[in-house]
């Protein structure tokens, strides 16, 4: 059988920094698009330095790697979502927390990556330097689960919980040392 050689410019369809997710730990999204598709395959930048990936095989088998290429950076950008906010500057401690214990909580539970930004950093165009740019990245569940979580610990400032009450604190104490 003929092989033939496809190329296909990765660089229109997945950032360049998340070419490493792309070809996997050591390897191994590559090295299972070229075993289960029977093709080789190789990533390369092309005259204008844009990254390629060229797919060598027969033509059937390389529109089978076509797909799972496909299908992989899909899976990629899926994951790797962003959405962001802002926020004023003297929300920012009670967002994170004492030792950063509530934001640390919310990534846990949403399995989301939370970045500040003060405008300053950002540059005057993007942001006033008044405010502060919250960057909520994961897949699209994961972002909605987090900004749910920031905006709900961002509504309960100035509202008591029932832990503020010693009462209720001692209750529940107690009642955590009869488990």
């Amino acid at each position: 059988m003929r092989s033939e050689i496809l190329k296909f410019p990765i660089y229109k369809y997945l950032d360049f920094s998340f070419l490493g997710q792309f070809i996997g730990q050591e390897g191994t999204n590559i090295h299972k698009i070229e075993k289960d598709n029977k093709v080789a395959l190789d990533i390369y930048k092309n005259d204008a330095e844009e990254t390629m990936v060229r797919i060598t095989g027969p033509y059937w088998n390389l529109k089978l790697a076509l797909n799972d290429v496909m299908v992989l950076v899909a899976k990629i950008r899926n994951n790797n979502q962003q959405y962001n906010f802002k926020i004023p500057p003297k929300d920012i401690g009670f967002l994170i927390g004492k030792n950063g214990a509530k934001i640390n909580e919310i990534k846990l539970s949403s399995n989301v990556d939370v970045r500040f930004e003060r405008g300053d950093e950002l540059g005057k165009d993007e942001l006033d330097s008044e405010e502060t740019a919250v960057f909520v990245t994961g897949n699209f569940q994961q972002i909605l689960t987090g900004v749910r979580l920031i905006f709900d610990r961002l509504n309960s400032k100035g509202q008591k919980t029932l832990y503020d009450d010693p009462r209720t604190r001692q209750f529940a104490e107690s009642l955590m040392e009869s488990f």
